[in-house]
């Protein structure tokens, strides 16, 4: 464990906290959090919106339903503590992973690349300079930028009760954030008008129909119960030559999106796309294949508990 937290210090950021108040220069608990808050929601947003640039399929029905894997792999953990009026040391765990996220087929590579990207952008720039701002704009969108920078400037740049200074991996520099003027506020928190649209309600139901000739349409004649997505199961899962023999079957979700085909093992954590099911098919056996020989290469103790889950899972159901 020493070891494991050892690796993610040296490239964790440290935020030190010194209190604004007149009692004896104790941190407040309430700003602890606040500042904890402000980093954990920014670096979601970031991470959010540094997906959106890879993943290729820009649905956000399918984007929402791997959002929460992407989230447990990219959250922020302490993993260092030091009573200097409040020190802490953050980053998120870049050296295991326990989802498999469609287009990101390195999860630790990606993992370490955006941290180290959100301190460069985010942490390490100075938010007047023209040029960084016109860069800003160009790679996010208002409200990208709006839910990176708004919970970093009112929860830590703004905080009026402690002062929050930070030094990236082994330095031993302290710094603060830079204090952005009016007009960089505009660009980095911009105002968001928000549209309400009425939600559309959409259902499957099974249907027997009348079909006459060359009807184009064919007559509906009775609607039975709603559906739910149909359920693939697998007793083999073979790719590139290497066959899988499953001791029990596993069952994926078939869900159709426009033109994309999703199947869907919340279990293993494999979420796969595809134009068609052939594609959907062949795009989760490789993640099966990844999973199963990435997870065996590892000793347990390089792998967080859900892996080791998975990992376990994976030996009992294949001969």
């Amino acid at each position: 464990m020493d070891e494991f937290l050892e690796q993610l210090r040296e490239k964790a950021v440290y935020f030190k906290l010194t209190s604004n108040s007149k009692f004896g220069g104790a941190v407040n608990v309430d700003d602890v959090i606040k500042v904890l808050k402000s980093l954990k929601d920014s670096y979601a947003s970031f991470i959010d919106a540094e997906y959106s640039l890879i993943n290729v399929q820009q649905d956000k029905a399918k984007f929402k339903s791997i959002r929460q894997g992407l989230q447990e792999e990219n959250n922020l953990v302490i993993v260092d503590l030091k009573f200097e009026s409040y020190g802490m040391s953050v980053t998120p765990n870049t050296i295991t992973h326990s989802h498999s996220i469609p287009q990101i087929k390195n999860q630790t590579k990606w993992k370490k690349e955006s941290f180290e990207l959100y301190k460069s952008i985010v942490l390490e720039s100075d938010y007047n300079d023209s040029e960084y701002l016109k860069e800003l704009s160009r790679k996010y969108n208002p409200l990208q930028r709006a839910n990176i920078f708004k919970p970093i400037i009112d929860g830590i740049v703004n905080n009026e009760k402690a002062n929050t200074s930070f030094r990236i991996g082994n330095s031993k520099k302290l710094k603060k954030l830079s204090t952005p003027k009016s007009d960089s506020v505009s660009v980095l928190i911009p105002v968001i008008k928000k549209e309400v649209e009425a939600p559309i309600e959409t259902r499957t139901s099974m249907a027997m129909v009348e079909i006459k000739g060359n009807r184009a349409k064919p007559k509906v004649l009775e609607l039975f119960e709603e559906i739910k997505n149909p359920v693939y199961q697998f007793n083999t899962v073979e790719f590139n030559g290497t066959k899988y023999e499953l001791r029990f079957p596993i069952s994926c979700e078939l869900t159709h999106e426009d033109e994309a085909y999703v199947l869907d093992n919340k279990g293993l954590g494999i979420l796969s796309f595809g134009k068609t099911i052939d594609e959907v098919q062949k795009a989760f056996f490789e993640e099966f294949d990844y999973i199963y020989s990435r997870y065996n290469s590892l000793p347990d103790s390089d792998l967080s508990s859900e892996v080791i889950a998975i990992k376990n899972y994976l030996n009992l159901i294949v001969l």
